[in-house]
């Protein structure tokens, strides 16, 4: 008798075995076979509605936690996107502000000529004036007063008088001076 309920258990265990086998290849579905024959059942069916109703409610978690993923992502990427732009502009920010420094410097240094260019015109201006000034005067009292100034001086202001007044004032300073004066003129004239 034992050896019969050896050979019961023996091959219990093997359709077992063999079911579960099926079962995980795929050509037998038992859960289904075992709820189809459990829905039978009318004590159990109040159970079975309510775990139906737990696994749509879990699909339905599933389906919503993986559109929350889905926009997480997107929102991490988004993100990225922004302080990746963030970033370029920051950047560029630091770039526009070395450009205006720059051309700030640009703008002062062109104000600093327009001043020196200025004040030049205003030179020439006042030595055109001392020009005609000299050329009115007479040429003996001019040159008792370009003698008190520097050579180049007196130079540049006879380089531009009308030839008559210069030979004039010329023939009225010191020689020496003159010569001097002469020799400027020719050394600028080359």
């Amino acid at each position: 008798m034992r050896k019969w309920i050896l050979v019961i258990i023996l091959l219990l265990i093997s359709i077992i075995v063999a079911a579960f086998m099926l079962n995980a290849t795929g050509v037998v579905d038992l859960r289904g076979l075992a709820i189809d024959k459990i829905e039978t059942m009318p004590a159990v069916a109040p159970h079975l509605e309510t775990y139906r109703a737990g696994q749509s409610v879990e699909e339905e978690i599933a389906k919503a936690q993986a559109e929350i993923e889905k926009e997480r992502g997107e929102l991490i990427q988004r993100q990225l996107e922004l302080d990746t732009r963030a970033e370029a502009l920051v950047a560029m920010e630091k770039r526009l502000a070395k450009s205006y420094e720059e051309l700030e410097e640009e703008k002062t240094k062109l104000l600093e000529i327009q001043a020196e260019i200025d004040a030049a015109k205003m030179g020439l201006l006042e030595l055109d004036r001392l020009r005609s000034i000299y050329g009115e005067m007479k040429s003996k009292d001019a040159a008792a007063i370009m003698s008190q100034l520097r050579p180049e001086v007196i130079a540049f202001l006879l380089a531009e008088m009308d030839p008559e007044v210069a030979s004039g004032i010329l023939a009225n300073l010191d020689p020496k001076l003159a010569a001097e004066i002469t020799r400027m003129a020719l050394t600028s004239k080359k």
